[in-house]
């Protein structure tokens, strides 16, 4: 059983007086369009330096959070800093701060590479030298110089989000804000991609929105789950790991029950056991120990227990996602008291506890 992570937003009512240690500090952000409101009272705070991954499904409020964080929206209520900076009251200075890349780079497709990169480090306040430095390690970072002086619109979709990506970098932004950034790379790329995400990582922080756990687990260090527009997770990526390795299921036929046997006693978190017609006994349980399945086999091979079926299932961090997606809907929408829970419900507590 997991208990360093509890189901909730790490508090930004907590955080340091020293705010210019954080690279985020959201407070109570909501968003609503008409009827529909797409975040509600998201409250976190992210290092100054690091990966953090952005989760949720479809309509989860992902984009709007990010285009709140990015200055592109204004929240209805909450407070927001970035570098240390109130994003609310001095939102010119934070925009000097990020870089920002939407799902879709912002390409003029009549421009090159280099004079794209061109323009927007002259939106970015540069000076010539500067924007001339910035625009030459943006380019070798991301790969992009050796068809700098091709049209944007002739590029392939994965060029251009490597183009989009290099101009996020000009100037040297304390905060980088990505959303789906490797879309449209192929597996090479994708894998350059993300060891420069990591790179980024060391010298400031970079918030990446992205649909592919795999990608986040690979570059992130922490990892920040919405669903229904409110915060439903917030954890170090490590502990996001332990909850799947706290939830391995074990399967085994015997000839007759062990639970009784004290070194099974041991390695259980959660056990049921049901009789089979041909007299055998069915026992589930699981175990955070990695070495359950082998020390229970010898158990049995002690006690002298016939067992003709002993397996295991890992759970994926895939299936601990929907579980805390599925929690939070369910929380949301509460079962009527006569409403019986369907057979094949997802039971989130089953993965998260």
């Amino acid at each position: 059983m997991v208990h360093e992570a509890p189901l909730r937003a790490r508090s930004a009512e907590t955080a340091s007086p020293d705010e210019g240690a954080f690279g985020v500090i959201a407070r109570g952000l909501s968003k609503r369009f008409g009827s529909v409101v797409a975040v509600h009272n998201a409250t976190f705070s992210l290092p100054s330096q690091g990966v953090c991954g952005l989760l949720g499904p479809n309509g989860a409020g992902k984009t709007t959070t990010i285009r709140m964080l990015a200055g592109v929206l204004t929240p209805d209520a909450g407070s927001l800093s970035l570098a240390g900076v109130d994003a609310l009251r001095e939102g010119g200075r934070v925009r000097k701060s990020i870089g920002y890349l939407p799902e879709s780079a912002p390409l003029y497709p009549e421009l090159t590479v280099r004079e794209y990169l061109a323009f927007r480090a002259g939106i970015a306040g540069l000076d010539r030298r500067a924007a001339r430095d910035s625009m030459d390690e943006a380019m070798h970072r991301t790969d992009v110089a050796r068809f700098c002086d091709r049209c944007c619109g002739a590029l392939s979709k994965g060029m251009q989000q490597r183009v989009g990506l290099a101009a996020t970098l000009l100037g040297q932004p304390a905060v980088l804000i990505l959303d789906e950034p490797s879309v449209g790379l192929d597996p090479g790329q994708t894998l350059a991609f993300r060891e420069l995400i990591r790179a980024l990582g060391e010298t400031r922080l970079v918030l990446l929105s992205s649909h592919l756990l795999a990608e986040v687990e690979d570059v992130c260090s922490e990892l920040l789950i919405i669903a229904r527009g409110r915060v439903v997770a917030h954890e170090s990526m490590e502990v996001f790991r332990r909850r799947a390795r706290a939830g391995t299921h074990h399967r085994i036929e015997s000839e007759r029950s062990f639970l009784s046997l004290p070194e099974f006693r041991g390695l259980c978190d959660e056990a049921t056991e049901r009789p089979l017609p041909d007299g055998w006994v069915e026992t589930r349980f699981t175990s955070s120990d990695p070495r359950a399945r082998e020390l229970v086999g010898r158990a049995l091979l002690g006690a002298s227990i016939p067992a003709r079926v002993l397996e295991g299932t890992d759970t994926r961090l895939e299936q601990v996602f929907v579980a805390l997606v599925e929690k939070a809907r369910r929380e949301n929408e509460p079962r009527r008291d006569n409403e019986p829970r369907r057979e094949n419900e997802v039971s989130a507590t089953e993965v998260v506890r």
